[in-house]
């Protein structure tokens, strides 16, 4: 495989990545990943991809669309890049989730069963 088809898959596949982190990990954590992985980059090259990650008027589909083309102009000025990219494409992003039983305060996680928060308000029937 030659070296712009590498490129090429790693920039199409680290969108994904970037993308359903933004989705299921939110805004901080891809923001931090798109400092950490455009470091060699220039202010406006991470801000333009923060921009396109954190667009919720965009479909995921269109988010990858628009980010690919971004990333693979940083891997071609940046091509030493490239292994940190490509990592990020075979581990993806790490998402934590929390499974909370029992009684008692849980932030963050999951919850079986009912729960109402209705601050100063009725309670539903």
């Amino acid at each position: 495989m030659s070296l712009p088809d590498v490129v090429g898959e790693v920039a199409t596949g680290s969108a994904v990545a970037l993308v359903s982190g933004a989705v299921t990990g939110g805004m901080a954590w891809v923001a931090v990943k798109v400092r950490e992985l455009v470091h060699r980059g220039t202010s406006a090259e991470r801000d333009a991809l923060i921009t396109v990650l954190n667009d919720r008027g965009a479909t995921s589909e269109e988010r990858v669309a628009r980010l690919t083309p971004l990333i693979r102009a940083h891997l071609d000025s940046h091509p030493e890049a490239i292994p940190e990219f490509k990592a990020l494409t075979v581990t993806g992003p790490t998402v934590y989730n929390q499974h909370n039983t029992g009684n008692g305060l849980f932030i963050g996680g999951d919850n079986h069963g009912s729960l109402t928060i209705n601050h100063g308000g009725r309670e539903r029937d």
